[in-house]
């Protein structure tokens, strides 16, 4: 069942990237690198997020490196990651200059903010 429901995440994420590259890669450059949590108003721990140019993801901090992949339209960032067979969807927006990343948690509805720290 688990087995089940990681691969259908798993190809619809497969399929979403793959619109993704065929529609070119250049536009999505801005989001490469690692991204670290610069404001959360729940008070949540130090983390950060790096995106990788093959559509790759990771989420590392207190509970390790987590695994995700993800898909860019546009200025939002839709990533999954997979913890202790759970998924987890996130919706990232950029701003205008491409520098910081807005998650809306759904634990409180209050944005969380992640700047961009470096390039790879």
């Amino acid at each position: 069942m688990l087995a089940n429901k990681l691969v259908r995440t798993s190809l619809i994420l497969l399929s979403l990237c793959m619109a993704s590259v065929a529609q070119g890669s250049d536009d999505e450059a801005w989001v490469y690198g690692k991204w670290e949590l610069s404001y959360d108003p729940d008070g949540g721990k130090k983390d950060y997020l790096e995106f990788l140019p093959n559509g790759d993801a990771w989420s590392i901090g207190p509970n390790g490196k987590i695994p995700g992949l993800y898909i860019i339209d546009g200025d939002t960032v839709k990533a999954v990651f997979t913890w202790k067979e759970k998924d987890f969807i996130m919706t990232f927006h950029g701003d205008r200059q491409n520098r910081q990343l807005r998650i809306v948690t759904s634990r409180t509805g209050k944005a969380s903010v992640y700047t961009k720290i470096d390039k790879p």
